[in-house]
């Protein structure tokens, strides 16, 4: 039994263990049966009342850990909770001393978008055509029903924007399996009824990297690849192209795409550069020999309100509303896009964004420990004045993103602007 003593009060705080000592044990003079009552209870009401004290005192050092926290002094106990740095990841609590964090400074409702509802893309389809992950990268919107696409899947989902779990009209449209190697499809949009898919950035039989833009007409069930176009703006690999994109027309009336990419300067090895997101203003050619290439026609810079390590999608309403979202960021940034006229038409070669504008910045919705969730946001698209409907890709596995990113990663969403 002293043995026994000895090992337990190894493992408790030193008030407790000292209330449990081998000199304060002694052994029962007689055999078990006949051990007094009494003393089993005093001996259970004097090892509780030990751990109570050690208990109230462990509480009282958390109590006074957490009042210094929430007051923006960081906890000194070495046994604190630490949060590993990873993508798709906030924190809570704030590093510097006497600052408070974005969740506790008053202002989290003037900023923080609210959700609306939300459904994983999983309960959408009866019929998911044997896929089983949905990484999803751009969403838009036609006689109510949502159309979106993910990078994995040559399929385009389609159902009704009120997210309608395994409803009739929710279906696939299109092989997922179109070809061996995954889609690359990371923007979509629709002009005259035609759909355009962007593959992010494919390389070349030159051994160079460009989007291609693929238009399609839609069937009920599947649909059919009209006409294929790289562009030529030129991209540094295959991981930093084009990530979400819009039509509008010029003077002319003719088509123009506006494509957003996701790295700064539209690069991979200055992609860490915050604050120099472009957007590429592009026409389409045709040669003689009847090929076809989307033509460079100017670039135009985003403000450095939307400061941002990655640009994931974006969105425009008819006035020139711009939405663009930040995956990394997990946030929504809100400008204006000068240069249409009253007819709706767009002067490309000075269109810009509006300097005089007050540039709006949005936090997607945190956890109750002020923790981002929505790590993973990869296409938006205005479904009202205020409220936007987007859709997210899949986690990032191998330890790349914090476990609370799966949750709300291959999810469709609907959010209310503040």
């Amino acid at each position: 039994m002293t043995t026994g003593a000895s090992e337990a009060s190894s493992l408790l705080p030193t008030n407790v263990a000292t209330a449990f000592s081998t000199e304060t044990m002694e052994p029962p003079p007689q055999s078990p049966s006949r051990f007094s009552f009494a003393k089993i209870a005093g001996f259970c009401l004097l090892a509780a009342g030990a751990v109570g004290v050690g208990y109230s005192a462990w509480l009282l050092d958390v109590k006074e850990n957490t009042e210094s926290s929430l007051a923006g002094t960081p906890i000194e106990s070495s046994e604190a909770h630490t949060i590993v740095e990873l993508e798709g990841k906030s924190h809570g609590k704030s590093k510097e001393k006497n600052q408070l964090s974005t969740c506790e400074d008053g202002m989290y409702s003037k900023r923080t978008l609210k959700m609306a509802y939300e459904l994983p893309f999983h309960s959408l389809f009866k019929d998911t055509k044997g896929q089983k992950k949905f990484e999803a990268s751009s969403v838009t919107v036609k006689d109510g029903f949502a159309y979106a696409i993910c990078d994995s899947s040559w399929s385009i989902s389609k159902f009704g924007d009120e997210l309608q779990p395994f409803g009739e009209k929710n279906v696939q449209i299109g092989d997922p399996s179109r070809e061996e190697e995954d889609s690359g499809y990371e923007a979509l949009f629709i002009d005259n009824d035609i759909f355009y898919v962007v593959r992010e950035s494919i390389q070349s039989t030159d051994k160079t990297y460009h989007a291609i833009i693929e238009e399609l007409s839609l069937g009920e069930e599947a649909y059919e690849v009209v006409e294929q176009c790289p562009a030529e703006f030129e991209f540094e690999g295959d991981s930093k192209g084009f990530e979400g994109a819009i039509a509008v027309h010029d003077l002319n009336g003719t088509l123009t795409v506006l494509g957003l990419c996701e790295g700064n300067y539209c690069s991979e090895s200055k992609k860490d550069d915050k604050g120099h997101g472009m957007v590429v203003a592009m026409q389409k050619g045709v040669s003689d020999d009847g090929s076809c290439e989307w033509k460079t026609v100017t670039t135009i810079s985003i403000p450095k309100t939307a400061f941002f390590a990655d640009y994931s999608a974006m969105t425009m309403d008819k006035k020139g509303k711009v939405a663009i979202s930040s995956q990394e960021e997990s946030q929504l940034w809100v400008g204006k896009l000068l240069g249409q006229n009253d007819a709706g038409l767009w002067d490309i070669l000075n269109i810009a964004f509006d300097p005089d504008h007050k540039d709006k910045l949005f936090d997607f919705p945190k956890n109750d420990q002020c923790a981002t969730v929505y790590c993973n946001i990869e296409g938006v698209h205005w479904i009202g004045d205020d409220m936007i409907l987007a859709v997210s890709d899949k986690m990032k596995s191998k330890g790349k993103q914090d476990f609370r990113c799966f949750d709300k990663d291959q999810s469709v969403h609907v959010f209310v602007l503040p």
